[in-house]
């Protein structure tokens, strides 16, 4: 997984909020155009769904909806990034 999310790049900070949102979707897009990967490389096809892992990453950026600050968001999409990195070196 560690590979395969390096080419999700956080943005830097954003200017306005609007700017952030658009940024959180583009974050969600490239996280969803590699689960077919992730799946693949974990063997995960037996234990959960591709609609389902996307369904687990909308929820958790779903849980910041309420944030205002474009520098939180920039912050959750680092921590998305940096725990998906932590996850790869476990296996």
């Amino acid at each position: 997984m560690a590979f395969t999310l390096r080419s999700v790049k956080v943005p830097p900070n954003s200017a306005s909020l609007e700017e952030a949102r658009s940024r959180v979707f583009d974050f969600f897009r490239q996280a969803c155009r590699s689960i077919p990967t992730i799946m693949d490389i974990y063997n995960l096809d037996d234990v959960v769904t591709k609609s389902e892992l996307r369904s687990s990453i909308s929820s958790e950026i779903r849980k910041n909806s309420h944030v205002t600050n474009p520098k939180i968001y920039f912050m959750s999409c680092l921590h998305c990034a940096l725990s998906s990195d932590q996850e790869g070196d476990w296996k």
